[in-house]
């Protein structure tokens, strides 16, 4: 018994058609949840390059469905923005607890 698949029957078991809504509601997720596009397909079941493909298309789109009063583009942007502030500020407290730790073990 041949267990081999043609190409057409190969091709057509490993390829995955999403819905249009789908693909929205991927894209919306990776925005709101602010998540990185790796552990956001890890999270759908779809290829990261799938996923910048979608985000591309619909991402205009997105914010026309949503009724956003500011620019959709430009919230994305000021999340990113306000995620790398909080990073660095994050760093900097790390920084000072340990500089606070080293000085007070010479006090003790």
């Amino acid at each position: 018994m041949d267990t081999r698949f043609s190409k057409t029957e190969n091709r057509n078991l490993s390829r995955k058609r999403y819905t249009n809504e789908f693909k929205k509601e991927a894209v919306r997720y990776l925005v709101i949840a602010g998540e990185s596009v790796a552990s956001a397909s890890k999270r759908l079941g779809v290829s990261s390059n799938q996923l910048y493909k979608w985000k591309g298309l619909y991402l205009g789109e997105c914010s026309s469905d949503s009724n956003a009063k500011p620019d959709f583009k430009e919230v994305v942007a000021e999340n990113e923005r306000l995620r790398k502030e909080l990073r660095r500020a994050e760093r900097a407290n790390e920084f000072l607890k340990k500089t606070v730790g080293y000085f007070a073990k010479d006090e003790l």
